[in-house]
């Protein structure tokens, strides 16, 4: 993510998405609390280390950068820092640490452990998804 945030890669296509699958969300607030760090300290400085963007590396998330969960109460509770528009809920069957069958019980707990509002389960659930890989022009709407 790091390496997409920095490079300026977003500057150059700007309509441009990713979405992380499997690795949850939790670490993401720090590494973009890191970038912007970093961003702001090089400001006018001559090492940029070869960060030259105009806007700090968290402001290219919003509508670009997904994040994806399937058992990661932290991750939601830092919702507000990665931007609850930006994530979205996966089952990650069949694999060893994925949630079937349990995913109703693991997504009802993870909901209700991180308290979260009816409408940011509504964009957990649906609407990030939709919006994150075009789904209206395929007639699914939120």
């Amino acid at each position: 993510m790091l390496d997409f945030l920095v490079s300026g890669v977003f500057d150059r296509f700007p309509r441009m998405k990713v979405a992380y699958s499997e690795g949850q969300v939790g670490w993401m607030p720090f590494v973009l609390e890191r970038a912007d760090k970093i961003w702001e300290k090089r400001q006018g400085a001559t090492a940029t280390y070869g960060m030259t963007l105009e806007h700090p590396p968290s402001s290219y998330v919003a509508d670009r950068i997904w994040g994806c969960i399937f058992d990661d109460v932290t991750g939601l509770r830092l919702r507000n820092e990665v931007g609850m528009g930006q994530i979205t809920f996966e089952v990650d069957y069949p694999h060893a640490d994925s949630t079937f069958p349990e995913t109703l019980e693991t997504a009802t707990r993870l909901v209700e452990e991180a308290g979260l509002d009816q409408g940011e389960v509504d964009q957990l659930f649906r609407t990030n998804a939709i919006r994150a890989y075009g789904l209206e022009r395929f007639g699914i709407t939120s």
